[in-house]
């Protein structure tokens, strides 16, 4: 590893990932929140006692003198040995055995400014334990005073008076609420930094660093505006294809509908021109595969086979995850149980019967063969001599065989199927997967027979407009092919 892979790369993280994982945290950082405000008024309530204070007033004079600056200089004295004999055990004891109670509380002395007045304060866990402890302090100041001094003379100028007013007390909705936020804020930043750390590939910038493959193209993010489109156009034909009998169709993103983005669509066709490319190498059959699932592997094997198909060629699409199939869904075509391809292969259909079943679709006129349902011995029909063999028939009548095949890190479909294509391309959806399982898959694919392409970045968003690189040629730093810089791992 270089030195520039080496520690946290900031040109590495998208802020976009971080919002997006404290929004999928969200309910984490309310509990958080909760918690820390119920930790908090229950150690106000329960641990926490409130403080009362009560006070008095005595003036000090001297015996030998009546200058004022005497009796202040005199009461500075007095206050700090009365504040030390106050405190004293003895004393405290003495005070005790006198009241018949133990006294809870401390007892301060302090002088009042320049002056000859000294102020004695009691605190105590309860006003009775306040007044109690002073009235015991006013009841013996003479002879205590005769202790502090032989010549200071102590005059208590005001009665003790009951506390009704604590004189430490909490604003536990204040304290609540700032525990909750800190709660939240300590959580959030928790959730930050484990998308930081994550290792998932957030930006071109880190997946040209981290991964070990070329960049085909990136595929932008389609946002909810294009979403909802899509939902108005879907629904139109969803109206039109029931009064026909079809099926619902779900809303996919699909360059057909005049509801995509260009850069999705010059994304998409960006990917064919790099099939078109390899095609003039003698390549026909291209594998889409992806690590994990829900990375849109599936829909850009779609639109890039609607994309060759509307360049002229003959293109045939085939959806051999069998394990989920979805793209009769997403293409919104309708296939008899009889041309249903799992079933075909189940039954050892002959080869020609196979590629017979492809359904064809008249907008783009792309042939697929598709399966409708889930089947458990994927393994074997993938890797039966009769998948082989519609394979190498199809090479032989289509210019270009697309195969949608299972995620990797799940099953090893797409290592069987590797042997039997001509080239391969992995798709990688942004902050989903960590660059170590991607490159994984990485070396998977490239172990098969089918030479590996490199990577897709698709969904990529940005949270800065200007950030994102996208338009026609996305960035400076791709080819005609939408090659990218990448650094390899040093192996061991």
């Amino acid at each position: 590893m270089d030195e520039n892979n080496q520690g946290l790369q900031w040109s590495h993280i998208e802020p976009l990932c971080i919002l997006r994982a404290l929004a999928r945290q969200l309910w984490m950082l309310l509990l958080a929140a909760l918690t820390c405000a119920m930790a908090a008024w229950i150690v106000l309530t329960c641990f926490v006692t409130q403080q009362y204070t009560s006070s008095t007033t005595f003036s000090v004079t001297t015996r030998t003198s009546n200058l004022y600056y005497t009796n202040i200089t005199a009461a500075a004295d007095v206050a700090a040995s009365y504040s030390q004999l106050l405190q004293s055990r003895v004393l405290r004891q003495t005070m005790e055995q006198n009241l018949g109670m133990p006294l809870n509380g401390a007892v301060t002395a302090q002088q009042l400014g320049e002056t000859n007045l000294i102020r004695v304060t009691v605190t105590a866990d309860t006003p009775r334990q306040a007044l109690v402890l002073l009235k015991a302090v006013s009841d013996n100041y003479g002879s205590l005073s005769a202790h502090v001094s032989s010549t200071a003379v102590l005059s208590q100028l005001n009665s003790p008076s009951l506390s009704v007013a604590p004189s430490r007390s909490y604003n536990v909705p204040k304290i609540c609420l700032m525990a909750a936020i800190a709660g939240a804020a300590l959580t959030a930043l928790g959730v930050a930094w484990a998308s930081v750390s994550s290792g998932t590939v957030q930006t071109q910038e880190g997946a040209r660093s981290d991964l070990d493959a070329k960049i085909i193209s990136t595929v932008p993010h389609e946002g909810r505006r294009t979403r909802k489109l899509l939902g108005w156009f879907d629904d139109r034909r969803r109206e039109r294809r029931a009064r026909r009998g079809g099926k619902r169709l779900r809303r996919n993103l699909n360059i057909s509908s005049p509801a995509i983005s260009f850069a999705f669509t010059e994304s998409i066709h960006r990917i064919a021109e790099k099939f078109q490319h390899e095609h003039a190498k003698g390549r026909r059959v291209f594998l889409f595969s992806s690590v994990s699932a829900a990375e849109g592997k599936s829909t850009l094997a779609a639109n890039t086979a609607i994309s060759l198909a509307s360049r002229g060629v003959n293109v045939l699409f085939i959806d051999l995850d069998l394990r989920r199939p979805v793209q009769s869904e997403m293409l919104g075509l309708s296939v008899k149980q009889k041309n249903e391809l799992g079933t075909l292969l189940t039954e050892s259909a002959a080869p020609e019967k196979i590629l017979s079943a492809a359904v064809t679709d008249p907008a783009t006129g792309l042939h697929s063969l598709l399966s409708t349902k889930s089947y458990t011995d994927v393994i074997e029909l993938l890797a039966s001599d009769q998948l082989a063999k519609v394979v190498a028939l199809a090479r032989e009548r289509y210019d270009y065989v697309i195969i949608d095949s299972p995620p990797l890190g799940f099953f090893s479909d797409s290592e069987l199927l590797s042997d039997l294509s001509d080239a391969s391309v992995l798709v990688v959806r942004q902050d989903t997967v960590p660059a170590p399982e991607i490159n994984d898959a990485i070396d998977a694919l490239r172990a098969g027979k089918a030479e590996f392409l490199g990577c897709i970045l698709n969904d990529m968003a940005h949270l800065a407009a200007w950030s994102s690189g996208y338009g026609y040629g996305y960035g400076k730093k791709y080819d005609k092919y939408g090659y990218g810089q990448h650094s390899a791992r040093k192996t061991q």
